[in-house]
């Protein structure tokens, strides 16, 4: 595997002249045969050899059964994904073919998506050079046509792709993200809007190591899977020359507000960066922003309360705690007087019932290695990880620390103090980068994204605000301003913001 550090990858890219990875075109599609031919005609006519593609078509219980039309590329199948009643919809339907599937790359499409003829190839030159790649391909929407199959297949040929519509848009919003991310080589949290489930591509391998589609969206399950994807470390590449119309104007854009109510409650459980959404609700959320290993085995409940609060007073983020102590010696009699446990004993007593805290067992005295530390970080969708052990400073503020990281850019920061006890936040994308590296964890974090240590008196524990968490705000107040029609629009947003910036300020 080609690795480079953090985002970093080359400006440009030929198409390769002799590709070797095996394709699969992964198009699930409920009714829409009109759009299915036109789709499969463009799709006859890639560049990327015939014999390394397989077009598959996931038939999602439509009302009249697809079949496949006579102008297709050669290797085109039909799946039928028979409809029961918890068992339909695009996300089951693609888990389902995907599966069974063999193929190096998985090239997910929507079945009413034009491309152009070198479109695969463009996504294919990226996976030919790294693995960690998932590429996004370029789509402008159109409202009419008037082409058949065979007129589409024959401008293509002709090399008319570009002029098959003279009037198109694009989405302001997803442009806007790709500028202001520099094409996403500079990629923060909010970037996994990125992925769109119209024309992108991810290894197999990738897909699989992410789980698929998350069952449980019935919309948004795209946006959904690059947030897991930008916290497994993976490059998002938006390739420009892979270029595609939209037959029509997507759903989202027609019925906006429906949408958006419709994914505000999965979207608020699932993907933490859209805290927004998790504002002034009292809510427990599915996954948590924060995740916290603390080895409390010489920990002062007072330490622990301390540490433990500041977590909790987040509302809106929200925490788990993995709790390594002795737990099974606390079941032995004692002296209340004489208890040596009672520091551990108490923080039992004060976690009995919470479900945001679980204990695991270690009876040993050993110092922790950070890679055994590291092994504990396995919560998938969440993007902060973080450790603690003994007694904690109290000049000690996790939030400073995840401040810290998130200004420096780096994979982990971490302080030392006096008694060699340690403290440190690791950024998800990094930790995920550096265990598909292979080999050690730890140095794979220090080579792929970087690390740095502190001891206690270098660090400032004040919280501050810096431009780089301003930016991105005034970003996404700029393109919510556009749509405001009325002034209870302007009141919405207004409020909105206060909420962001006020949670911001406390990081």
């Amino acid at each position: 595997m080609r690795t480079n550090y953090r985002y970093i990858r080359p400006s440009f890219l030929e198409i390769v002249k002799k590709p070797n990875l095996k394709v699969a075109v992964v198009i699930a599609c409920r009714d829409g045969q009109d759009k299915l031919d036109l789709v499969l005609a463009a799709l006859k006519e890639q560049t990327y050899p015939a014999a390394l593609f397989t077009v598959y078509i996931i038939d999602d219980g439509s009302v009249k059964a697809l079949v496949l039309p006579k102008i297709r590329p050669a290797k085109t199948k039909l799946i039928k994904f028979k409809n029961k009643d918890r068992a339909w919809g695009k996300t089951l339907a693609t888990n389902f073919a995907v599966s069974t599937l063999k193929e190096d790359v998985l090239w997910f499409l929507d079945a009413d998506m034009v491309v152009e003829p070198d479109h695969l190839s463009h996504h294919m030159k990226w996976h030919h050079y790294a693995d960690d790649f998932v590429v996004l391909g370029w789509k402008r929407f159109v409202g009419d046509w008037s082409y058949t199959p065979e007129l589409l297949g024959s401008e293509l040929r002709n090399g008319s792709f570009s002029t098959l519509h003279k009037v198109s848009e694009g989405k302001d919003s997803w442009e806007l993200l790709i500028k202001g991310t520099d094409d996403l080589r500079a990629p923060s949290l909010e970037s996994f809007r990125a992925l769109v489930g119209a024309t992108f591509s991810i290894s197999r391998k990738n897909w699989n190591s992410l789980g698929g589609y998350n069952p449980i969206f019935t919309t948004g399950e795209d946006n959904e899977l690059g947030w897991r994807a930008l916290l497994g470390g993976m490059r998002f590449v938006p390739e420009r020359q892979a270029l595609s119309w939209h037959l029509g104007i997507s759903t989202v854009e027609v019925h906006t507000d429906t949408v958006i109510a419709h994914n505000r409650p999965l979207f608020a459980h699932h993907v933490p960066a859209m805290s927004y959404l998790r504002a002034n609700d009292q809510l427990t959320w599915t996954v948590p922003e924060n995740y916290i290993v603390a080895d409390c085995r010489s920990m002062p409940a007072e330490s622990f309360k301390n540490m433990v609060n500041e977590f909790l007073a987040d509302e809106s983020g929200q925490a788990r705690f993995i709790l390594i102590g002795n737990w099974k010696a606390l079941t032995a009699r004692y002296k209340v007087t004489e208890d040596s446990l009672k520091e551990l004993r108490e923080i039992n007593r004060w976690i009995a019932g919470d479900s945001r805290f679980s204990c695991e067992e270690s009876a040993s005295e050993k110092k922790l290695l950070i890679s055994e530390i590291l092994q504990r970080f396995d919560e998938p969708s969440t993007p902060f990880f973080y450790f603690t052990e003994g007694a904690i400073d109290p000049v000690i503020r996790f939030a400073a620390l995840r401040h810290r990281i998130s200004k420096s850019g780096n994979g982990l920061e971490g302080v030392v103090d006096s008694k060699d006890q340690r403290t440190f936040v690791i950024y998800a994308p990094a930790l995920g980068r550096a265990n598909r590296a292979g080999g050690n964890v730890y140095r794979n974090i220090q080579e792929l994204w970087g690390m740095r240590w502190s001891e206690i008196s270098q660090v400032d524990f004040s919280k501050s605000l810096s431009t780089n968490n301003l930016l991105p705000l005034v970003r996404i107040a700029f393109r919510a301003a556009k749509k405001i029609r009325n002034l209870s629009d302007f009141t919405k947003l207004l409020k909105k913001a206060r909420q962001v910036l006020k949670k911001t300020i406390s990081k």
